[in-house]
């Protein structure tokens, strides 16, 4: 019986598995995003026929259709999306280009956390307006608008932990094509 020595077995060198992780968390996250603002914009167009007839006879609040708030926030969410998604697929396919488009969209993401809460915060402020305006709306009889901003700054710290995470994995530990581990193969992934 023949052993094979020691530098063939040291030859096949089994793919590291954080790419694949990291790729597929971020296509998830990525395919999350789209599917929100997709279901988002759908909601904005066609929410106010679904709405009860005594909802639809008095003003709308001014968080409802496509304002310029809403209109910035599914422009950049689609777009940091789509960025996401494509920095998942080629980190999962081990290229460096994923460690490349995961630090830009990081770096956007956390530079537009005070533009998303400065435009919560403008909303919340519309809102109190049309409460006030408006005592008798169906719109004004929910929940306070400041309730709102602070479920708001909540959510974005929350999920701001997956920019900041990218950002220091990316930016500090993996940075070489080494650093991707063997390349792996097709049947692999």
């Amino acid at each position: 019986m023949s052993e094979q020595p020691q530098d063939a077995m040291d030859a096949f060198q089994e793919p590291t598995s954080w790419p694949k992780v990291i790729g597929i968390i971020s296509m998830i996250w990525g395919g999350i995003g789209l599917t929100c603002v997709g279901c988002g914009s759908v909601m904005t167009m066609a929410g106010t026929a679904m709405l009860p007839p005594e909802m639809r006879s008095g003003p709308m609040p001014p968080t409802m259709g496509f304002g310029i708030v809403n209109i910035l926030n599914m422009g950049t969410g689609t777009l940091f999306s789509i960025l996401l998604f494509a920095a998942g697929l080629t980190t999962l396919r081990r290229s460096l280009t994923g460690r490349t488009l995961h630090l830009v969209w990081s770096a956007l993401s956390l530079a537009w956390i005070p533009v998303a809460l400065y435009l919560a915060y403008y909303q919340t402020e519309a809102m109190k307006v049309f409460v006030r305006e408006n005592p008798d709306s169906p719109f004004s009889k929910g929940g306070s608008p400041e309730m709102g901003l602070m479920i708001g700054i909540v959510m974005t710290v929350i999920f701001s932990i997956y920019p900041v995470f990218i950002f220091i994995w990316f930016l500090f530990i993996k940075k070489t094509k080494e650093s991707f581990g063997a390349a792996a193969v097709k049947d692999y992934i």
